[in-house]
């Protein structure tokens, strides 16, 4: 019997069995023709009865399904099970595959009029000796479509956030390389602390972690500055300053410090982040700046009473030896008294010749036109004849005013007039300072090197100021007179010849100036 034949007589056999139990074909013919799904019957390969949305949706796409050659598992692109493509119907009847699964529905593709539809597809077995299926197609395209949209939007949404991570990870990883970071909850108990906070502060991170942020602080008004600072924090407010922090041995560190409130979602303050930045060198250099700029307004107030005394004294003196000029002939004591207001005059105007020429001198070293004409000196004849030429400024008898060296000759390299300078502003200075005692000169030649000492009993320098002695504009003492250039130049001239200067001082006790040149063998 052909082929067609033997799937109408199983169609009408079919139909005659249905037909015997009315109520069972009125419910056949409902399913048929009244539902939207698509329903067939089949034996698996070939259809042999099915509703007409099911032959109506073929037809449009080019197939007849009750064609002898129609082949429903040909049209099936993939059969996916649990979202998953599903390999198994490749080794056995795709709809024996259907029936074992767990699931009571698949998902098929089918490909039609330019786009791929999406069916549920479920199967049951409607006659068991005929092995005659219901095969029921559902079409989910438009929810599938949704369903990849909804996908599609999952994953961007989570890739965005993934970059939106990896862009927030290399922020803060340039912001915890490029400051100092630390993290505390609202105790004030560290979290976190970055290696490079660490490293300013001479700590481990074991060291700070667990550790309340006072450690950080000492003394009042470091602690007052960072309690006010948490009080706007806890408030939500950003807080910008400057902290004074102190390392692990005690030192300070002056840091630009934002320190910002972290918040969860319900605007809770969870946490405390701050962010440092290094400005201690800054700070000590504005006090120095400080400093020098208070040291040069005092120098120029002494400088200019320095040239203004003299100055005055010239005039008046001259003046007054003016208005006695015509009577210098004929009266004696009238020449006494001329020629005293000239030495006075005098005298004031070598003070100020000095005070000029080592401005001057000050001003040529600045910017580097100071020449230096180093040679071969004996060193104990230059600085004899400087003690010499200042015997004329030891003027008071109770001082002890002495002269010591070793040997007649030492040979070293320098500039002659200038080494002699050094020497003469030295002892000018001891005696300046040394009202009874002693100033003392002395040389001693080492293996190396000449060592010149000017050693006073004079008032000495207090220890807190010794270490600026030879800043061209401050005095240690207050002592109204001189304007303290004399051991800046010494220390600058010293330093051009490659001579060592050092100085040793006790307050109330005295001075050492120490000189250390190279011997010439």
């Amino acid at each position: 019997m052909p082929q067609e034949n033997r799937d109408a007589t199983l169609k009408d056999q079919l139909k005659s069995r249905l037909r015997e139990s009315d109520p069972t074909y009125r419910y056949y013919k409902s399913i048929f023709h009244l539902t939207d799904n698509m329903i067939a019957l089949s034996d698996g390969y070939r259809i042999v009865d099915a509703n007409k949305a099911f032959s109506d949706f073929f037809a449009a796409i080019g197939s007849d399904v009750f064609d002898p050659d129609f082949r429903l598992s040909q049209q099936f692109l993939i059969i996916d099970k649990y979202g998953y493509v599903y390999e198994g119907y490749l080794n056995a009847p795709w709809f024996k595959t259907v029936l074992s699964g767990e699931k009571e529905h698949y998902r098929v593709g089918i490909s039609g009029r330019d786009q791929i539809y999406t069916f549920s597809v479920s199967v049951s077995l409607l006659d068991p000796s005929e092995n005659i299926y219901v095969i029921t197609l559902s079409d989910v395209t438009d929810m599938m479509s949704y369903k990849c949209v909804l996908e599609e939007g999952i994953r961007v949404s989570t890739h965005e956030k993934e970059e939106t991570q990896y862009i927030l990870s290399q922020y803060y990883e340039a912001i915890d390389t490029s400051n100092l970071v630390a993290r505390c909850n609202l105790d004030g108990i560290i979290t976190y602390v970055n290696d490079a906070l660490c490293e300013a502060l001479d700590y481990m991170p074991e060291e700070l972690v667990g550790q309340n942020v006072s450690i950080f602080f000492e003394g009042n008004s470091e602690v007052m500055c960072e309690k006010m600072a948490r009080e706007k924090i806890y408030n939500g407010e950003i807080w910008k300053g400057v902290l004074k922090n102190r390392d692990k041995f005690g030192g300070a560190h002056y840091f630009a410090t934002t320190i910002v409130p972290i918040k969860n979602a319900d605007k809770t303050i969870i946490e405390i982040l701050s962010i440092r930045h290094d400005i201690t060198d800054m700070v000590k250099a504005k006090e120095e700046a400080l400093q020098t700029l208070e040291a040069k307004t005092k120098f120029f107030d002494q400088v200019s009473h320095e040239l203004r005394t003299p100055l005055n004294a010239i005039v008046n003196f001259t003046d007054q030896a003016l208005e006695s000029y015509d009577e210098i002939v004929e009266d004696e004591v009238s020449r006494v008294l001329v020629k005293k207001y000239l030495q006075r005059s005098y005298a004031n105007a070598e003070n100020l010749l000095e005070l000029i020429n080592s401005l001057l001198d000050i001003a040529k070293m600045k910017s580097g036109k100071t020449v230096f004409d180093i040679a071969e000196y004996n060193a104990v004849s230059l600085a004899r004849e400087a003690f010499e030429n200042c015997s004329s400024l030891h003027k008071n008898g109770s001082i002890d005013y002495r002269f010591k060296a070793e040997k007649s000759v030492i040979p070293i390299e320098c500039d002659g007039v200038k080494f002699k300078q050094i020497i003469t502003n030295l002892i000018s200075n001891a005696l300046k300072f040394t009202t009874n005692g002693f100033v003392e000169i002395r040389l001693e030649e080492k293996s190396d090197s000449c060592v010149i000492e000017v050693e006073d009993s004079g008032i000495g320098i207090p220890s807190e100021k010794l270490s600026y002695v030879f800043e061209p504009f401050a005095q240690v003492r207050d002592h109204g007179f001189g304007t303290g250039l004399g051991l800046n130049i010494v220390r600058e001239y010293a330093e051009m010849m490659k001579i060592s200067l050092d100085v040793r001082s006790v307050e109330g006790t005295g001075s050492c100036f120490t000189l250390t040149a190279k011997k010439i063998r």
